[in-house]
Order: structure tokens, then sequence, then C-alpha cells
């Protein structure tokens, strides 16, 4: 029997508990109370049922069972009188008769746990490991509104019940996206909805065990509401003072909760920490809801400390007078700027979306090579490691770092600048060459409105935005635009272009999920890990090839070009599954080491002319995101501000930087924790601290008016660029 036989037979017999109970119970002060709850949980029913005909519920029979058993049970309690009579206030005995408000209290109390339930359990699978006084303290957070709204609105569990379909439903939604990206939902991507939602076509929703067994414990918080709300007081015992008491004391409980989370500092005071290098161990282990507030607190960017704004300038002044004193005047840089001064290069980058060399963990058990042109380019000026800022997703924090030179490791974990911040002071690229006489391009072959990047590229000073109703006839592949196709369109721009160029292309071909079966049988890979074939490995390594062999065609094109170009390549992630090779297959490492594998990727930087002063022999420097735009600056010739001279100086004793942590001059990780580690060196721990300073100066300032003020909406009207109606 499967689940979706078993969720029709339970639908059937909820239909005919309903239609019976909602009959016999016209005419009763309390039907159109009881039948709406009898409504709520039918409609649940269905929900589920069509669910599991679409294929959209995994077929587990117990979970199943025990989902529909629940739902049928509080079907029949809502609509069949006899036994809802045995909640109602007027025939209630012991405790509850005697006292119905402590009963309804309790109640409440005890459905809070329930929502609790309902939250954690579709992706936190082991409760027991969360820390104990983590989960009290969830469940107050969720207790305390249940149990002000059920006061302030007289006794009545219809309104608190809200609030448990709302968590149950964000349990669903952290279940999808700890699957669809290995991390957690955080503070940032409420607002970067609209990206969500514009990929979300890619991805296959099938509901698991745990979420069928989630939906289950907010069932029952649901009946537990329902009853809470059949203890209220007979309409001849209301009284106004009792009323207004209720309404008080509803609104005092709310006002603690916001108090709470609005004044004591859940990182320093509770210790509620979201580790970015392992953000779902601090949810599985300290609560959704303690993390997400822990979080959400972070985007209100923090002073460093002793940071004055006349410092950062000076630092920035000294360390940009330190690269005029010694790289700046090198022979091999005195050469490519005098080259760069005269010729102007066009320059385009290639933000290759989630291309990353999966061979690093042991060839996949599957002897898995990588992508060999991107590997055998031997010609480029510079090449290697990338430490990046995101993991399985989060792809404008990647493009934020190379653009601005800006740190994710100072933003706080779940913080996405594109959404958050006004960009509108922030030094980047774009505005850069623009000064220096360039027209500058943006290129993202999907929604405008993806990140916020229609109001952020027109910040950043871009002269023009192609986004998806560009690429409207153009080549695709599982329904996204191909890596082939927006070269082709750099080439067309390239060709008719008079002036120096700046083009940054954000490619989509390669987005998640990748278990689409949509790969052409002639494109298909099979890797089979350990003798397993593992379609969504397949999918993705299928992916990787034919950005190798875009990237071979596109490096072969310019080539030919009769015009100087210099490409910077990189991807700007990984997938979202390594993790799970990675700790099955690196163990006994540290920490630092174990993590950094996951949060890197490759780059290159590369010309289709000889740089003067330059060996284009791909010599390896691995550097993290923040920093490969000064070092395009530095080896092309093309001016620094003073910012990028900080960069090229600081990499010295800190040649990596990133979310989860950062290097040291003896190539040493650390994890971002390690301030007091013994073996640090000073001149590392000096620099992060000069570059948080620097950073700060850079994006806030005084730390005033920081957050962005564009809405999109705004945007959308102006926006030449922009489809009101975008399909993929």
């Amino acid at each position: 029997m499967s689940v979706a036989v078993i969720s029709s037979i339970a639908l059937v017999v909820s239909l005919a508990l309903a239609i019976y109970g909602c009959r016999a119970a016209i005419g009763q002060d309390t039907s159109f109370t009881a039948c709406a709850w009898t409504f709520v949980f039918v409609l649940i029913q269905l929900c589920v049922a069509i669910a599991a005909y679409m294929g959209m519920v995994v077929d587990d029979i117990v979970a199943a069972l025990v989902l529909n058993a629940v739902l049928v049970a509080a079907v029949a309690l809502c609509a069949l009188p006899k036994l809802r009579g045995h909640i109602d206030r007027p025939v209630a005995t012991g405790f509850c008769g005697a006292h119905p408000l402590a009963c309804g209290v309790g109640m409440v109390l005890l459905a809070s746990i329930f929502t609790m339930l309902a939250l954690e359990i579709p992706s936190n699978h082991e409760l027991w490991r969360m820390y104990p006084l983590c989960a009290l303290l969830e469940w107050a957070i969720i207790a305390l509104p249940m149990l002000g709204l059920y006061l302030i609105f007289q006794r009545r569990g219809s309104i608190p019940a809200i609030l448990t379909i709302v968590l149950a439903l964000v349990g669903i939604a952290e279940f999808f996206t700890i699957s669809f990206k290995s991390q957690p939902i955080q503070p940032g991507d409420l607002s970067a909805l609209t990206t969500a939602a514009a990929v979300s076509t890619q991805y296959e929703f099938v509901l698991s065990a745990f979420c069928l067994y989630g939906i289950a414990c907010a069932g029952v918080a649901l009946v537990l509401l329902f009853a809470a709300g059949r203890q209220r007081p007979a309409r001849n015992e209301h009284s106004r003072a009792r009323m207004v008491a209720y309404v008080v004391s509803g609104l005092v409980l709310i006002g603690a909760l916001v108090s709470h989370v609005s004044l004591i500092d859940y990182y320093n005071a509770l210790y509620v920490q979201v580790y970015s290098w392992r953000p779902l161990n601090s949810y599985y282990q300290q609560g959704f809801l303690p993390c997400f507030i822990s979080s959400a607190q972070t985007i209100a960017p923090k002073r460093p400390r002793g940071y004055k704004i006349e410092e950062a300038q000076q630092l920035m002044k000294r360390y940009a007078a330190s690269y005029d004193a010694e790289l700046g005047v090198s022979p091999e840089r005195a050469q490519a700027q005098a080259q760069f001064e005269a010729e102007k290069p066009s320059v385009v980058t290639i933000m290759n979306e989630t291309f990353s060399d999966l061979s690093m963990y042991q060839q996949m058990h599957a002897g898995y090579e990588g992508p060999q042109f991107f590997k055998s380019l031997s010609d480029t000026l510079q090449r290697g490691i990338l430490y990046v800022s995101a993991y399985g997703g989060g792809t404008a924090n990647s493009e934020f770092e190379y653009l601005t030179g800006n740190s994710m490791a100072y933003m706080g974990a779940g913080v996405y600048p594109y959404t958050i911040y006004d960009m509108t002071r922030t030094e980047n690229l774009a505005r850069q060459f623009k000064e220096l006489g360039y027209e500058t391009l943006a290129m993202h072959p999907n929604h405008a409105t993806n990140w916020n990047r229609e109001n952020v590229y027109k910040q950043f000073g871009f002269d023009t935005f192609m986004a998806i109703k560009d690429f409207a006839q153009a080549e695709r592949l599982r329904g996204m635009v191909t890596d082939k196709a927006t070269y082709d369109s750099i080439l067309d721009v390239l060709s008719k272009g008079t002036k120096p160029q700046f083009i940054f292309d954000v490619t989509m071909q390669n987005h998640s999920g990748y278990e689409t079966q949509q790969i052409p049988p002639a494109k298909q890979l099979d890797y089979p890990i350990d003798g397993q074939s593992v379609p969504q490995v397949n999918e993705y390594l299928s992916l990787i090839n034919e950005s190798d062999k875009a990237l071979e065609y596109f490096i072969a094109k310019l080539r030919q070009l009769d015009r100087k170009v210099v490409l910077v390549f990189f991807g700007d992630h990984q997938p979202f599954f390594p993790d799970t090779y990675n700790d099955a297959w690196f163990t006994g490492e540290p920490e630092a080491v174990h993590t950094a594998r996951l949060w890197q990727t490759s780059y290159f930087i590369w010309a289709n002319y000889d740089v003067a002063g330059r060996e284009q022999k791909s010599s390896v420097v691995d550097l993290s995101t923040n920093y490969l735009s000064a070092n395009l600056m530095h080896l092309i010739g093309a001016p620094l501000s003073d910012y990028q001279k900080a960069h090229m100086v600081l990499q010295k004793a800190m040649p990596a930087i990133n979310m989860t942590g950062f290097e040291d001059e003896q190539h040493r990780w650390y994890l971002s924790s390690a301030g007091n580690d013994p073996s640090l060196g000073a001149s590392v721990g000096v620099a992060r601290n000069d570059l948080a300073k620097m950073q700060f100066f850079e994006m806030f300032r005084d730390g005033k008016n920081v957050f962005t003020k564009m809405a999109q909406a705004a945007a959308n009207e102006t926006n030449p660029n922009l489809d009101p109606n975008p399909a993929d």
C-alpha cells in the first residue's frame, strides 16, 4: 500500500466524519468554530494526498500512517459532538473543570512543545543532540507569543494556531533549503526570496518521512489549541475587567519576548554562536530560532574594536605607501603599467556558476580527474586555489568579494550585502574601470531581480545589464542558458565595441539542483562512486565537462580576436553535496583544514597578448576572492586604488581570508574563531584587525545609514533591462 493510497483512504474517512459532524452541529453555538477547525485538518490531508499523487512525498508507510492517524483523530475530535463534548468546559471534569484558565494555558504550553517539534523534526533528525538550555530557550521563544496571543484574543486557540502553521511551514522550508544547498535558512535569505523563487524550478521537492512526522506534530499542536479554545468562559461569565486583564497579560508576554530578543546579545551573552564554517551543526545543536535570532543580530554591522574613521584612512594610506615603495616600483610592474596606459586592454570576468574541481576529493573514488582544459591551460598570468565565502549557494557573496575587494569574513553568518546594504559608496571594479574610460557591462542570463542585482549594478556604475530577456533565443541546457551562449554574447560585444570594455559575466548553466535528468545522453557522464552511480554527482560532473568545453571554445576565439583582452575566470562556490565525501574520506585532520576544502574553488587570470614584464607560465598563487581584483589590476599594469594596494601588501601576512577562516604567512589555516591560538603569528593578527577597520570604512564610514533604501518595485519601473514577466 502506497502513501498516496493511505492518504486517500484517510481523506475519505475524514470527509465523511466532517460532513456528518458539521451537519449534526448545525444550530449549536459552537458549530461554526468546530467546522472551521475541521476544515483545516481536512485541508492538510488534502494537500498531503495531492502531493503524494504528484510524487512529492517519499513512500514511507509508517510515517504516512502516523500522520493520517493524527489527522483523522483530529477531524473526529472537532467534528463529532460527543467527542468534542469531552473537552468542552461545561462538561469538563477534574482539574480542567475546576480551573478552565489553567487548563487552557497548560494546553497552549503543551502545544508550543509540539510546535517546536514541527519546526525542528523535518531537518533536525537527532533532537537529543540539542543543548538542553537551547531547547528550553527555543520553547520559550515559541510559547511566549502563543500564550500571549491566546490571552489577547480572549482564550481563542485559532490565532496562536496561525503561529503553529507558520513554524511548521518554516520547518519544511528548512528541510528543502538544507537538501538543496547544505546550508540552513539564515536571516539574509529573507531578503533574497525573489532569487529563491526564480531558481526554485530547478529543484525536486519531495517531502521526507521526517517532514510527515513534523506535520503530524503540528497536527497534535493544533488539536491542543482547539481544545484550549474550548476552555473559554461562558458568555455570561465575560466581564470587561477580565477581558482587559487578558489583553494586558498577553501584551506583557509578547513585550517580554520582544525585549529579550532586542536587548540580549545572543552571541556573547547567551553563547548561541552560529559558526560560519559549520552552520548546520550550530542549528542542530542550538535550535533553529535561537540561531536565526543570533544571526539576525549580526546584520547590523559592528564597528571593529578601536575603529576611528581617521585611523582607517591613515591605515590605508600607510599600506598604499608600502605598496608604492616595493611592489609598485618593481621593473615588472613598471613595464606592465606603461603597456596598460598605452593600450588599455578589455577585461572580461567570468564568474562561473558552481564551477569547481571535485577531483580534490580523492578523485571522487571514481577516477575523476577534473575539468581537463581548465587544468591544462599553461599560459595564464596567474592561477591557483580561490578561497570563497560561499558553499552550496550564495553566489552574490562571491561576486561581492571580487567586485569590491571586501571580505565576508567581517560580515557575519547569513548576511548578503547585495540585498541588505547601501552600495552607493562602495568601491568596486565597475566604477573603477568606468573612471578609466571603459564601457562597463554586467551579464547574468536569469532574472535581473536575482540577489537585487538590478539595483546593485546600477549603484556600482555598470552602463548596461544584460538579463534574461536579452537571452530569449539563447541555447539552453536543463532550461538554463549555457556558458557558451554567454561567451558568444561577449564575443559579439567585443567585436562591436570601439572603447575598452569591462565585462562581468555571471553564468547560470551549472546551477543546482542536479537531479533534473535533463542532460542529453550524449553529454551525460557516469562516474560510479565506490562502484555506485549517484545521479546528482553525475549530472553535476556532466555540467562541469560542458563548462570546460565552452571555456576551451571561448579561449580559442579570444586568441583569434584582433584586440587585447584579459580574462579572469573563477568558480563562485562548490555544489552542496561534497561535505558528505569530505567527512567520509578525510578523517583525523585539523578542523580548519577540513573545512577549508569545502570553501574553495579555482581561478586563473589570462591574456590573449603578451603582458609586458610578466611571464605567462601559470604561476600558482592561492588567494581568497577579496584579493582577486587587486591581483588582476597589479598584474596587467592597471592603476590600483589605495584599498587595492593595501590588499596586495596584506596578502603577504594573510594570503587568504574567507567566511570560515584565514591563512597565515606559513600557509597554516585557522578557523575564524582562532583569535587566541598560541601558534598564531602576530603579523596575521595585525593584518586581520587592519583589514577589518579599512573594510568598515570602505563600506560604512561612520556606521550610519548603512541599509539599502532602493525598493525593487521602484527599480523595476525604471530598469529597461528588467523583464516584468520573466520566464526561464
